[in-house]
């Protein structure tokens, strides 16, 4: 590693005041580079600093952003950028050394660009896809304590600690606990403690509110990356942080995890996950989010290889998953909710990822859902549509109504074919009941979030 963070908070406490009065923000980086320039990658770089005016705030977004040098008189925080060792002074000029980028509301530092196969095992990342699959799916409780495992940049314990009174975050990377105290000390959280050990080690003998974990999932025969490997065989890693995830939950609290689990094929891909959260005091909402088969999940995870390196790779990978016994590997997320109860239950339901946004709500109502649905207790409810619930309805020539399609415009955004006739049952203004919906119908909309007790 050519740099190290160097977690001086105090710095960092007086950076963050800095880049808020300069307004540097999610809304100005949109505003001056279109919606996706928040999440610019390196490629992208040549065009969109050609974009920025060279004033103080294009500046800084420059610098922190784009990772693009600036003169040292043209931009405000130098100093305290120094202290924390996140740029380098040379003849004038200042140079990026890491990235300090505004997202979804809070200041998150980092490493610069991934340059592939150089990039060292203890390279940190930046908000990454699985990162916004966490967040997007995770119930936020007020109050009481939070976890955050794996917390590589720190983006979950950041986001937990706007709504919980204390949260601990672990990595058994160091440079990512610096990152994770310096991000804590930009946003001005003084409830972010860290610690460092594997998963939940560092909090042995405790238990939370909140648990998140973005750990790394990947199955794979390599070891290389910090962020990327867990270093157990097949999906064990992620068994492991699952388990005992739900030996540290309180009752009442709720836990939600990226993970990947093997399948013997793509008909059967989620045994795996079931058979990890037996008798474990849970409901659980499994979201599959991708699905490949042993090649496809090698060629996703090797395309950073040289031409002459990728078929030696994939042989590798491929030898891998058939010792294993694999034919089908899935990554996802799993949102648990541990209740007392003589029953629980899981529910797997794919997920387009390109249709998720902001879901806790509805991970809330599933997870409730499924409690009533797990001791019996809906046969005597009455329910309703949520207010984003509506209805698609498909018209033959005749002007009459062939399909219906119940649409959520919210969360996960899913979708249920239903009878035309139903729709009254639905929208009855008494309120949905097994008498009215039976068995089957009440228990989809149920299980997918579209209904909540009257």
């Amino acid at each position: 590693m050519s740099w190290d963070p160097v977690p001086d908070l105090g710095a960092a406490t007086a950076l963050g005041e800095i880049l808020r009065r300069a307004g540097y923000n999610e809304d100005a980086i949109v505003e001056r580079l279109g919606d996706d320039g928040p999440a610019a990658d390196v490629e992208d770089v040549p065009v969109l600093d050609r974009r920025l005016a060279h004033d103080e705030l294009g500046n800084l977004i420059r610098l922190l952003l784009l990772y693009v040098p600036v003169r040292h008189d043209d931009i405000p925080g130098v100093k305290e950028l120094a202290a924390l060792n996140f740029v380098a002074e040379v003849d004038g000029a200042v140079l990026p050394q890491g990235r300090i980028v505004p997202t979804e509301g809070v200041y998150l530092a980092f490493d610069g660009f991934s340059a592939g196969l150089a990039d060292p095992p203890g390279w940190v990342a930046s908000f990454t896809p699985t990162s916004f699959w966490l967040a997007s799916l995770t119930v936020r409780p007020r109050g009481g304590r939070a976890v955050d495992v794996g917390t590589g940049n720190g983006a979950h314990a950041l986001f937990a600690a706007r709504h919980m009174d204390r949260v601990i975050a672990t990595d058994i990377n160091e440079r990512a606990l610096a990152f994770t105290a310096i991000g804590a000390a930009l946003n001005g959280f003084t409830n972010v403690e860290t610690r460092h050990g594997s998963l939940f080690e560092p909090v042995a003998g405790e238990s939370f509110d909140l648990i998140t974990c973005n750990a790394p999932y990947v199955v794979s025969p390599e070891t290389k990356w910090q962020y990327r490997d867990g270093g157990e065989r097949g999906d064990a890693f992620s068994e492991r942080a699952v388990r005992e995830a739900t030996g540290h939950l309180n009752e009442g609290g709720y836990a939600t995890l990226t993970a990947s689990w093997l399948g013997r094929s793509e008909d059967e891909p989620d045994d795996h996950v079931h058979a990890w959260l037996d008798d474990s005091g849970c409901d659980a909402w499994v979201c599959p989010m991708r699905g490949a088969d042993p090649l496809d999940h090698a060629s996703a995870w090797t395309d950073h290889l040289t031409a002459d390196a990728v078929g030696p790779a994939l042989d590798t990978w491929a030898s891998y998953f058939e010792e294993l016994g694999a034919g089908w590997v899935t990554e996802g997320v799993l949102v648990l909710h541990k209740r007392a109860g003589t029953r629980h239950l899981v529910f797997a339901e794919p997920v387009d990822e390109d249709d998720l946004e902001d879901a806790g709500t509805q991970a809330k109502r599933v997870l409730a859902n499924l409690a009533l649905l797990a001791e019996g207790d809906y046969r005597s409810l009455r329910f309703r549509l949520v207010k984003d619930a509506w209805f698609r309805e498909e018209v033959d020539f005749e002007g009459d109504v062939t399909d219906v399609t119940l649409m959520l415009d919210d969360g996960t955004q899913p979708e249920l074919e239903i009878e035309p006739e139903e729709i009254d049952i639905l929208t009855d203004a008494q309120g949905i009941t097994l008498g009215s919906a039976g068995d089957e119908l009440l228990r989809a909309v149920l299980e997918l979030g579209f209904v909540k007790p009257f």
